[in-house]
């Protein structure tokens, strides 16, 4: 038995998800909903059970996924990843792990039950049940704010009267034990405790899973990956393009026609890849004809990317904080800097913050690619500093730091 039919009467309607009525149901009705469900099962909780998800529910990536995989090789606790996406589930129970599509019954039973609950963003990465007050819920987010974050939270129907008046309890403050962070200064601590509402107290700084992929990598190792990603060997350097996240969900392309015929054939000249990560809908860009050019599916596990590029470039990403820690050259090109402030803001002057050169045209971006090598010793000893300054820990054991602290078992 599942859920299904929930889901159906909620996106019967595009028209209608653009409406507050829709937001209002999805928000408050529907978790409203699931709370009363939840309860005709047992929350006894299993200290033998962990529950993740990830990403909305949508996707297999990030802190979660990678947590997850530790666990399923070494321990022996029963883990089981919840997702709102068949393919996600084929794909985990093809790795030979247990996975749960979220609108069947029986993920609401393992909600209830759980000893720890991992999420990225979340209750989206689950469900919005009534959890067990003996659950310990672990947000394990996915990178250090640069823009801010929950602008709106206050304004949320989540944060609204109706949610005091049906009971809801999906408030950050409210069902989240921990959250996670890389950093080690009390300025990036108190920025995640303001836009997340939560006491100081459940910051906990053990630094992110997913970053200890990047540890102790050698060349075979990275040579596979690039074949796995479909990337002849010939290419001389990979060039990683990593723009944000736009909240319109689209991302107009930074580059004219006649610009990215100038990219490409400078690509082509020092036989590079510009490898693009599709975080975003491109529009009115075609890329066939363009061989030096390539974007990546949504899917793509972003450590896998920083792994196999030999630059990066991007603008407000957090991506630039975490390939700090390959001491690779990073180049910013923040193409809509002034409308990105007065739309979204910045935590920090991104000057202070930038691990390389900050560019805003076209030609100039290209300049700096040609001059990568003097770039990268004129901004070795920056890069260094901000690596270090919201990186706590460089040595590969954030997940064994996290499960020790909250004392789960390994080997």
């Amino acid at each position: 038995m599942n859920l299904n039919f929930l889901l159906r009467i909620l996106n019967k309607y595009d028209f209608f998800k653009q409406t507050r009525v829709y937001e209002f149901i999805r928000t408050i009705i529907f978790p409203f909903v699931l709370k009363k469900i939840s309860k005709f099962f047992k929350s006894k909780v299993d200290d033998r059970l962990i529950v993740m998800g990830g990403y909305g529910g949508g996707a297999y990536l990030g802190n979660t996924k990678y947590l997850f995989e530790f666990l399923n090789k070494h321990s022996d606790y029963n883990l089981v990843w919840i997702t709102k996406s068949h393919e996600v589930v084929n794909k985990i129970r093809k790795k030979g792990y247990q996975a749960v599509y979220s609108y069947d019954l029986e993920a609401i039973r393992l909600l209830r039950k759980a000893k720890f609950i991992f999420i990225t963003h979340g209750y989206v990465d689950v469900l919005p049940i009534e959890f067990s007050s003996d659950t310990s819920i672990i947000f394990t987010w996915h990178g250090t704010p640069i823009k801010i974050v929950n602008r709106n939270l206050d304004n949320s129907y989540i944060y609204s009267k109706w949610a005091d008046f049906f009971h809801i309890k999906l408030k950050y403050e409210e069902y989240v034990d921990y959250l996670l962070t890389p950093t080690r200064d009390k300025q990036e601590h108190k920025i995640l405790s303001e836009a997340f509402k939560l006491s100081p107290k459940k910051i906990l700084a053990v630094g992110y899973p997913k970053l200890d992929y990047l540890h102790d990598k050698g060349k075979d190792f990275i040579l596979k990956l690039k074949k796995s990603y479909k990337i002849i060997e010939s290419f001389d350097q990979v060039i990683l393009f990593c723009p944000t996240y736009r909240e319109s969900f689209i991302l107009d392309f930074p580059f004219k026609s006649e610009q990215l015929r100038k990219l490409n054939n400078f690509l082509k000249q020092t036989n590079s890849l510009f490898l693009i990560k599709a975080h975003m809908l491109v529009k009115n860009i075609n890329f066939e004809g363009y061989k030096n050019i390539k974007v990546t599916s949504k899917e793509a596990n972003i450590e896998e990317l920083y792994l196999i590029s030999d630059i990066l470039i991007t603008d407000y990403s957090s991506t630039m904080l975490d390939f700090s820690l390959l001491n690779r050259p990073i180049l910013l090109y923040p193409y809509d800097l002034q409308e990105y402030l007065n739309e979204v803001g910045l935590y920090y002057k991104l000057e202070d913050i930038a691990p390389g050169p900050i560019f805003f045209n076209v030609d100039d971006l290209i300049n700096g690619i040609k001059n990568i090598s003097t770039i990268e010793k004129e901004f070795e000893e920056k890069r260094n500093l901000i690596r270090d300054k919201f990186n706590k820990f460089r040595d590969g054991k954030s997940t064994e730091r996290l499960l020790n602290y909250l004392n789960i078992k390994f080997y």
